[in-house]
This record gives C-alpha cells, sequence and structure tokens, in this order.
C-alpha cells in the first residue's frame, strides 16, 4: 500500500496553517464583541462586520483558486498567503478605528481564501486514492482546531492582554508554516489555463455575494433596499450567462449540471451556515443572557471543536472504509436531533448543558460534512477538482458569512434568548432539506452505477 511520505505531510500541515490562522483570528473575534462594542462606541450590528468583512473576503478570493491553481505553482500561492495574513494581521492589530481593523481582516481573509482550497488542492494532488479519506480530514483537522481555540484563546487574551494581542499572537502560526514548509511545500501537478482569466465574471459574482449580504444585514432596519434586490437579480443571471458563454477562464459552470456534485454541494454550505451562526449567537447568548464572562463564553465552544477536530480523520477512515453512506446519513441525523433540542429547550440550557449539545453537534456537523466533501471531490474528473474545489470552498463561505449576518440580526432584533431560539428552528428546517439532499445523491449514484 502506498504510504504519504514526511515531506508531503509536513507540506500539507504548512499550507493548512495559514487557513488555520485566518480562521483562528476570525473565531477569536466573536468574543470580542461586546467589547468592541464599547471600545469603538458602536454596535453589535456593526461590530460582527469585523467577522462578516473577513468571510466576504475569503469568499470573493476563493472563486479566484481553480483559476490561480492552473495559472501558479502551489508553493507561490502559498508564499503570498504567508505574507499577506503577516501585514494584514499586524493592520488589524494596530488598528485604532473600524475601517483599519476591517482592513486588515479583509487582508487575512483574501490569505486564507487562497490558502484553504490550495490545501485540498495539495491534498488530492499528493496523496494516494486509498488514504484520500483520512488525509482530507487530517487537513480539516489541522484548519478544524482553529474554531476549537479560537473563541477560548480571544476569551483569555481579552480578559487579560486585551483584544490587539489576539493578531500579534497569532503571528506565531505563519512563521510556523514557513519554517515547516520552506523545503516540503513544493509545485503540484497543474492543468495549465492558456485563457486570460475573466475579470467580469468574477466582478459580477463576488457585487452578487457583497449586495447579497449587505441586503440581509439592512433588514435590521425592518426594511427592504429593493435597488439592492434588484442589483442581486441582475449580476446573478449576467454571472450565469457570462459563465456560458465566455472565452475566458473563472469558474467551471458546467459543475452545476452535475446533480451528485450540487446534492453534496449545498449540504456543505447549509452545515457551514448553521455552524458558525451558532459559533457566533453561543457567546453572545451567554455573556447577554446567562452572564458568563468572556473567558467562559469562547470555552464553551472548546470541548466539541477539539473532539470534532480530532475526530475528523476517523471520519476520514470510515468514508474509505464504508464510503459515504454511513457519515453522511449518521451524521445528519445526529446533527438533526441536537438543533432540535437547543430549538426547543432554549430557555432552560445553562453553560453545561450548551457545552454537552454542542459536543454532539459537532461530532454529527463534522461526520456528515467531512463524508459529502471527500465525496463530491472524489466523484469529479481530476481537470475539474480544482473548480470543484473552488465552488465548495466559496460557496460554503459565503453561507458562513450568511449564517453570522443572520444570527447577528436574529440576536439584534428578538435578542439573546429569542435569537438563539429561532436560529434553532431554521436549522431544524435545514437539517431536514438536508436529508432530502443526501437521498438524491445516492439515488444519483444508482442511477450512474
Amino acid at each position: 500500500m502506498e504510504k504519504v511520505s514526511l515531506k508531503t505531510a509536513l507540506g500539507i500541515v504548512s499550507v493548512a496553517l495559514v487557513a488555520f490562522s485566518g480562521i483562528m483570528a476570525e473565531t477569536a473575534m466573536n468574543v470580542t464583541f461586546p467589547v468592541l462594542t464599547k471600545v469603538f462606541n458602536t454596535n453589535l450590528n456593526l461590530i460582527q462586520w469585523v467577522t462578516t468583512a473577513y468571510l466576504l473576503a475569503v469568499t470573493v478570493m476563493v472563486t479566484t483558486s481553480a483559476y490561480l491553481t492552473k495559472r501558479f505553482s502551489s508553493r507561490m500561492l502559498w508564499l503570498v498567503s504567508v505574507f499577506i495574513f503577516i501585514i494584514g494581521t499586524l493592520i488589524a492589530g494596530l488598528a485604532n478605528n473600524i475601517p483599519v481593523l476591517l482592513l486588515g481582516r479583509i487582508l487575512e481573509g483574501i490569505s486564507a481564501g487562497i490558502a484553504m482550497p490550495l490545501v485540498f488542492n495539495v491534498v488530492v494532488a499528493t496523496v494516494p486514492h486509498a488514504k484520500i479519506g483520512v488525509w482530507m480530514g487530517l487537513a480539516a483537522l489541522v484548519v478544524s482546531l482553529a474554531p476549537s481555540f479560537g473563541p477560548t484563546y480571544g476569551g483569555v487574551l481579552v480578559d487579560t492582554l486585551g483584544w490587539r494581542s489576539i493578531f500579534f499572537i497569532l503571528l506565531i502560526a505563519p512563521i510556523l508554516s514557513l519554517i515547516l514548509g520552506w523545503r516540503t511545500v513544493v509545485a503540484i501537478e497543474r492543468y495549465p489555463v492558456k485563457q486570460k482569466f475573466d475579470a467580469l465574471a468574477f466582478s459580477l459574482l463576488s457585487i452578487f455575494l457583497i449586495v447579497t449580504l449587505l441586503v440581509v444585514n439592512q433588514l435590521e432596519q425592518g426594511r427592504v433596499n429593493w435597488l439592492l434586490v434588484s442589483i442581486i437579480i441582475v449580476t446573478l443571471v449576467a454571472f450565469i450567462w457570462r459563465g456560458r458563454h465566455s472565452k475566458q477562464s473563472f469558474l467551471d459552470l458546467k459543475l452545476f449540471t452535475e446533480v451528485k456534485f450540487v446534492a453534496l454541494l449545498l449540504p456543505i454550505s447549509l452545515y457551514m451556515f448553521v455552524m458558525l451562526g451558532l459559533n457566533l449567537i453561543i457567546p453572545t447568548f451567554l455573556q447577554e443572557v446567562l452572564h458568563t464572562s468572556s473567558f467562559l463564553a469562547g470555552f464553551s465552544l472548546l470541548p466539541g471543536s477539539l473532539i470534532g477536530a480530532f475526530l475528523n480523520p476517523i471520519f476520514g477512515r470510515v468514508y474509505d472504509l464504508k464510503g459515504a453512506k454511513l457519515p453522511l446519513y449518521v451524521g445528519n441525523w445526529i446533527f438533526t436531533i441536537v438543533v432540535l433540542i437547543m430549538a426547543i429547550w432554549t430557555q432552560h440550557l445553562a453553560l453545561i448543558s450548551i457545552i454537552m449539545l454542542y459536543i454532539v453537534f459537532i461530532i454529527g456537523r463534522n461526520m456528515a460534512f467531512t463524508g459529502a466533501q471527500t465525496a463530491a471531490l472524489v466523484d469529479v474528473p481530476a481537470s475539474e477538482k480544482s473548480d470543484a474545489t473552488a465552488i465548495i470552498q466559496t460557496l460554503q463561505m459565503f453561507m458562513g458569512a450568511l449564517g453570522t449576518t443572520v444570527g447577528a440580526l436574529l440576536q439584534a432584533k428578538l435578542g439573546g434568548l429569542h435569537g438563539f431560539q429561532i436560529f434553532g428552528y431554521l436549522s431544524i428546517v435545514i437539517a431536514i432539506l438536508i436529508l432530502g439532499l443526501i437521498m438524491l445523491y445516492f439515488n444519483a449514484s444508482k442511477k450512474n452505477a
């Protein structure tokens, strides 16, 4: 049986550390929102853009990853992502107003937007097929450790050294990435692109993603900006038309005609929506409703995130041995039961019960998410894997940003308690929808067999 060399393993970890750094900063900042509203004398709805701006930058940048992977070497992309992250982190740490802080976060998002799809492209290109599930899980492990440590890391530093230290101490991760990866991150096999980059398609998709979040964000004022809604519709239609007729290179939209791919793409993105929404809602709920400290609010997510992260390789191994059916169905049922409990018993939740429920939630979510992401990438031809990765990462990051925005909106409009409860009911609907999509995937698989 083919083995994965130490050099390959260190290369994968080195690239994953850059993505880890960005997600770490994002999740660490969630517990600082009550503090930042006082520091900058503003409201929660504006402060949540510290997270949303990062996620938007990641989303927009990920859309270019298919082209970048074909156009530039993996080593060059890794180095660029490292240095952009260092610059963005220094800017954010030194920020004395919201715009400068957002600039730093956007640069961090650009860096993570390069690194996140690159991790999985490197895994797919360098790991033997028989071990792909395990190594997809290991790559996800490194990235998943960020939301595991992020809230606790942020909570401890906010209560001790202050919110700026979150950024300065985090610089250790990209420096470690440089040390580990200098001799181990090498160029992977590419499918060179001859066409020019389709800047128009990129611009149309970026406008669509950004304006969509702006519209959702404005719902807090109880109004809908119909001009922005019309822009959303026009840019989406124009993007689809451009994708079908352009001779230039951006994203391969033909993948959206593949039923199996779409049937897994949507659950992947919906799992991200619910998880990042809860990652914002739970710490805020604990601080505002249960009046816990920033440290305990952040710590509440740590046990579940850690357990889920370390189980990812095991879930990958289950996929290698049993296929996608077991992790997808079992994982989604666990996910469904937990969000049902959270919605029904919101008023009776305490710190301990939230910690326990979040542990089970993450186990179910990660089991299904890892299986869906692996199956989606394994199913597509080698020449389309970078496009598939870009599409998967783009949609899940956008839905993550949307989940954060919706979570902040519900808590701002309904309060910490009822906002949590309504998000729980929304998650139940999503879980049922995902079940239908999983069934669609396996039905399509039978027809193609």
